[in-house]
């Protein structure tokens, strides 16, 4: 291996990687900007096939978002303020309903087998432990988002940036790639950047469709809030496998306020959505672009929590995924599996294994 390629690989990634550690409470606007400009760079391109320039296409898709949103605000937003206030309203009550379902936990209790008893009161003190650490743990990254207010309204312009200057960059990344590191990288960033289009389009969109499906499945139930709730178990579901559970725990709570078998219905209509979601949606709109194991799953997005909480959780699996690939690539060219031949023709990854 030629000097210059071990310096970099022994001193120039670690530094970078140790840089980008120190510079974690700042990066994460330069991150939603890239995941931003990912998201909305097919608009932009569609409008250039239409004539416009790059530039002007992309302040109109950022026009009609903003539009589109304040509609959808201008929309939602009655319903938002009915639901929150009704939610308000009713806290006395909930917190007397709280006592009332202690008092029957309780009496239930007592009626077990001796034997049994110290199995379920470790059961409950596990479930009030995992439950008060998710709310503080909501508290906290609500409180560390707001206090960024300020940084995030740097995230459209950054987007704006990295998407006007995104076929130039593409295009002499590959140049650099092929005439210095071979076109092994060059397939390498072909298939980042076909993974991550997949997956980030693609989860933005099954986010959509399954908090509208669990706000109307609420709203049949006879939930008051059944939006906002809806709205935040969407927001979860960004979060694989644990987003779904994380998303249905607070109304699965509620419900048991109001009778037990509201909450048995709760969850089997989050366990449908659920299914629907694995079964319809993922494979029509994802589809196969991330074929990594869920164990990997699981554990970049543990990784994730203990780095970013939530927020890390949410974008463990894309940005576990980037080093994924780059140190499988690492792994071809260490061991002699590199494919250096002349990429001639557009490349289908979506059949390419990560794990």
């Amino acid at each position: 291996m030629p000097v210059k390629k071990l310096i970099f690989i022994l001193i120039v990634l670690p530094l970078a990687g140790y840089i980008l550690y120190l510079s974690q409470a700042i990066i994460g606007p330069f991150i939603l900007a890239f995941f931003l400009a990912y998201a909305i760079n097919p608009l932009v391109e569609f409008l250039q096939k239409k004539g416009a320039k790059r530039e002007y296409a992309i302040l109109t898709v950022y026009f009609t978002l903003i539009v589109i949103g304040a509609l959808i605000i201008g929309i939602i937003a009655p319903w938002l303020v009915e639901d929150l206030t009704k939610v308000l309203q009713k806290l006395p009550n909930v917190y007397q309903d709280v006592e009332n379902l202690g008092e029957q936990l309780s009496r239930f209790y007592w009626r077990l087998p001796i034997n049994i008893k110290p199995f379920v009161a470790q059961i409950v003190t596990r479930l009030e432990t995992i439950f008060r650490n998710l709310l503080v743990q909501i508290a906290e990254t609500t409180v560390n988002l707001l206090s960024r207010a300020l940084i995030f309204i740097l995230v459209p312009i950054l987007a704006y940036y990295i998407n006007r200057d995104y076929p130039r960059l593409k295009q002499r990344s590959y140049y650099w790639l092929t005439h210095n590191l071979g076109s092994h990288w060059t397939r390498t960033f072909l298939k980042l950047d076909t993974v991550l289009k997949i997956y980030i389009r693609g989860q933005l969109l099954t986010t959509m469709i399954v908090g509208l499906l669990i706000s109307l499945g609420l709203s049949l139930l006879g939930f008051e809030a059944a939006f906002l709730l809806g709205l935040i178990a969407g927001v979860f579901n960004l979060i694989p496998y644990f987003g779904p559970v994380i998303g249905a725990m607070p109304v699965v709570l509620l419900a048991l306020l109001k009778s037990p078998w509201i909450a048995l219905y709760v969850v089997i209509l989050f366990f449908v959505v659920n299914q629907l979601e694995v079964m319809v949606l993922v494979p029509r709109i994802i589809g196969g672009g991330l074929k990594i194991h869920p164990i990997t799953v699981v554990y970049l997005i543990l990784i994730g929590s203990k780095i970013g909480g939530i927020v890390g959780m949410v974008f463990a699996v894309p940005l576990g995924t980037i080093v994924l690939i780059l140190l499988k690539s690492f792994y071809e060219i260490s061991f002699g599996l590199a494919n250096n031949e002349p990429i001639s023709e557009k490349i289908d990854y979506n059949d390419m294994e990560l794990d």
